[in-house]
C-alpha cells in the first residue's frame, strides 16, 4: 500500500481516537450536568420547603403579635377605666375629707358650747340650796 493511504489510515484512527475521546468526555460532561441539575432541583426544593416553612412560622408569629396587640389594647382601656375610677374615687375622698373637717368644725363649735353649759350648770347647782 501507499504510504500516503497509511499516513492517512493513521489520522483516522487519530482522529477517531480522538473523537472518541471527546465523545466519552461530552457525554462524562452531560452526565455531570444531568447530576448536578438533579442536586439543584434538591436544593431548590429543600429550600422551598424550609421557605414554606419559614413563611408558616412567620405567619403565626404575627398571628400571636396581633393577639398581643389586642391584649395590649384591651389592657390600656382596662387601665384608663381603672384611673377613671380612681380619679372619682379621689373625688368622692375629697368630698368625705371636706366634709370630716365640717363635722370637726361643728364638734369644735359643740364642745365650746358645752363646755359653756357645764359651766352654767355647776354655777346654777352651786347657787341651789342645799338639800340636806
Amino acid at each position: 500500500m501507499d504510504r500516503r493511504v497509511t499516513a492517512l489510515e493513521g489520522q483516522v484512527k487519530t482522529v477517531s481516537h480522538f473523537a472518541g475521546l471527546a465523545q466519552r468526555r461530552y457525554e462524562a460532561t452531560a452526565q455531570c450536568v444531568a447530576l448536578v441539575q438533579v442536586e439543584i432541583k434538591v436544593l431548590r426544593t429543600e429550600m422551598n420547603e424550609r421557605f414554606d416553612a419559614l413563611g408558616e412560622r412567620v405567619g403565626k408569629l404575627e398571628q400571636r403579635m396581633d393577639r398581643f396587640e389586642e391584649r395590649m389594647d384591651r389592657f390600656e382601656e382596662r387601665m384608663d377605666r381603672f384611673e377613671e375610677r380612681m380619679d372619682r374615687f379621689d373625688e368622692r375622698l375629697t368630698n368625705v375629707e371636706n366634709r370630716l373637717t365640717r363635722v370637726e368644725q361643728r364638734l369644735d363649735g359643740v364642745e365650746v358650747i358645752l363646755k359653756s353649759h357645764g359651766e352654767m350648770l355647776r354655777e346654777i347647782l352651786q347657787r341651789l340650796p342645799s338639800a340636806a
